[in-house]
């Protein structure tokens, strides 16, 4: 089984998440109201950063 890093730290934090993750997507729920407000908040502090740091570098981020 391959992992990512952010896999990894899934399972570190929560075993049966990342077992879920890799074997049993189905039951996995989608993001509810407040969660997406979460990510709202942290892309609006994402782009306040690169306005901050302009000469900083953007790590761009994917999923496994």
């Amino acid at each position: 089984m391959n992992l990512s890093k952010s896999l990894y730290t899934k399972g570190i934090q929560c075993p049966k998440a990342l077992w879920l993750k890799k074997y049993k997507k189905e039951v996995l729920t989608p993001p509810d109201e407040q969660a997406l407000a979460i990510f709202e908040t942290g892309n609006i502090v994402g782009a306040l950063a690169c306005q901050l740091f302009p000469e900083g570098r953007e790590v761009p981020y994917t999923t496994n």
